[in-house]
């Protein structure tokens, strides 16, 4: 955690220096994007957030500097997951370097047991979460970017659980042209997570790969505990997904 901790300050300190000369690429356009993803297993970095099972999850954003970028998930049952509602603002944001801080209200969907009338039924129940977040990422090259990522959220509204912290340093190594116009991409994080009282470190992998002319990425992540006491998260966990991206930019006078 030290070194995670100390090689993130180091990042923003640097990083911060670059936003001092970064100008912003989207003055004059309006974003619009969307994607759709669909997974064999339903995974959450914080392990009690995790559905485990085959789910679709759905984003879109619209803006410009400030966007709101709503997000659903949804089993594969037709089940809620979950429903987040994420409002971003970039800081920064050049071909090389980009800065931004968020914040979103949430509301997680858990399916338990009750006994209603003598007998045993599954009901589903809904609990608000806030939290908000900080990203930087540098660009090296095409191929190369680091990052960090800060995610702090306030716990259930309705349970009173305690706060989480979520710290993550990231690596890609992407646009890795295979011919014919596949490409394809590895990315990996090395986390720490403190929630509800507990903690753990963890270290992920995702491969990814698609085609020039598709806009359907298909990716395998893999996830593995290195150390850590959280309940439900002390086993690896894995899903392959595909993912239909859409993305326009409208200009503006």
């Amino acid at each position: 955690m030290k070194f995670l901790s100390t090689v993130c300050l180091f990042l923003f300190i640097q990083f911060t220096s670059l936003a001092e000369t970064a100008t912003d690429s989207t003055k004059k356009e309006i974003q619009f994007a969307t994607t759709a993803l669909i997974t064999n297993n339903g995974i959450s970095v914080v392990p009690i957030f995790t559905l485990g099972k085959p789910a679709t999850i759905i984003n879109f954003t619209v803006g410009r500097k400030f966007t709101f970028e709503p997000e659903f998930r949804v089993s594969l049952e037709g089940k809620p997951w979950s429903f987040i509602y994420w409002f971003r603002y970039k800081l920064a944001k050049t071909s090389k370097f980009t800065w931004s801080i968020g914040a979103h209200p949430a509301i997680i969907f858990k399916t338990i047991p009750v006994t209603i009338n003598g007998n045993n039924e599954q009901v589903l129940r809904a609990q608000r979460f806030v939290a908000a977040e900080m990203a930087q990422n540098y660009r090296f090259n095409k191929h190369v970017n680091l990052g960090f990522y800060y995610l702090v959220g306030a716990g259930s509204v309705e349970n009173k659980t305690k706060p989480t912290n979520l710290l993550t340093l990231r690596g890609g190594y992407n646009n890795v042209d295979l011919g014919k116009g596949f490409i394809a991409g590895v990315n990996s994080q090395l986390i720490y997570l403190f929630t509800n009282g507990e903690e753990g470190s963890y270290v992920n992998a995702s491969v990814t790969l698609t085609h020039k002319q598709s806009p359907v990425t298909l990716s395998y992540f893999y996830n593995k505990p290195i150390n850590t006491s959280i309940t439900g998260g002390k086993d690896p966990v894995w899903n392959v997904a595909a993912t239909y991206a859409f993305n326009k930019m409208f200009s503006m006078k």
